[in-house]
């Protein structure tokens, strides 16, 4: 897909991202590929270019990874993968490799971190600048809410380099 067209065409996205059918995959240099399923998230211009600003806790191993890369690869998937969708969103990669247990498909693509197989969109993000969602200013219901581990997002502003529809 041509990349200028692309927020124009990204309505069937959005969508899936605000239902939860999101996982932000990512693989270190020298670890496994691990996946979160997300369900926050921008898409816009920044710097002329487009991005995608992803929420992302540092306490999370998917997080290590994507300090360590500077890449992820968002996968776009349909509700039918809603088992793997939960799974995803509920364990922990610190605990295991969520990939073994066969749910999803990683796949090698060319200009691709960690591409599921079974994504109908498969977006793939370069790190190029992050900040950390500070609780000064934040209200106090958002913390009350979901924050009550203190444990605050960091943004972190993917350039999208590579988009593959199925």
């Amino acid at each position: 897909m041509k990349m200028g067209n692309f927020l124009k065409g990204s309505q069937r996205l959005i969508d899936d991202l605000e239902k939860g059918n999101v996982i932000l995959s990512t693989k270190g240099k020298y670890e496994r590929a691990n996946g979160m399923t997300i369900g926050w998230g921008f898409f816009g211009i920044m710097w002329n270019e487009e991005y995608f600003i992803a929420a992302v806790r540092p306490n999370r191993f998917t997080w290590r990874l994507i300090h360590d890369s500077k890449r992820f690869t968002l996968n776009f998937l349909d509700e039918r993968y809603r088992e793997a969708i939960d799974y995803f969103g509920t364990t922990s990669g610190y605990d295991e490799d969520k990939f073994a247990k066969g749910l999803l498909t990683l796949e090698t693509l060319e200009g691709f971190t960690a591409p599921i197989k079974e994504a109908h969109t498969v977006v793939e993000c370069k790190v190029v600048f992050a900040n950390n969602i500070e609780p000064f200013g934040l209200p106090q219901d958002y913390i009350d809410n979901f924050y009550t581990d203190n444990a605050f997002h960091t943004m972190l502003y993917g350039k999208i380099e590579n988009i593959l529809k199925r």
